[in-house]
């Protein structure tokens, strides 16, 4: 279990290194695009993805949210890959769901969140 939190904060680490300014592509990218990730629970990735989300988000807004859970994950390639994750986040004593969508460039050491938007709470 030491060895697991230890890589996470690790990933967190090295994510917070790699990530830069918002730019590229905002918002939502078009659904017919995506591809689904399934069995979210059993990838510390996009758990790390959906955690960092929130705190790259707080960082840039100076806000206060605090991560839950990644709720849905899909990707898409395209000049890079593109993570679209739905995720909860307590604001205060509300949790309320959010879409951020990254972009991971490996060749060029780019992993952007792209955006990082409340969504309705309808699924």
């Amino acid at each position: 279990m030491k060895t697991q939190n230890c890589f996470y904060l690790l990933t967190l680490l090295t994510l917070s290194l790699y990530a830069t300014t918002i730019g590229g592509k905002r918002g939502v990218l078009d659904d017919n695009e995506w591809h689904p990730i399934k069995n979210i629970k059993d990838q510390p990735y996009i758990n790390v993805l959906g955690e960092f989300s929130v705190y790259e988000y707080n960082r840039r807004s100076k806000s206060q949210l605090q991560y839950v859970k990644v709720v849905k994950a899909a990707t898409r390639s395209n000049n890079g890959t593109y993570y679209r994750l739905i995720l909860e986040a307590k604001d205060g004593a509300a949790t309320e769901l959010y879409q951020a969508i990254w972009l991971e460039r490996p060749w060029e050491l780019l992993r952007n969140l792209t955006s990082f938007t409340p969504i309705s709470n309808k699924l």
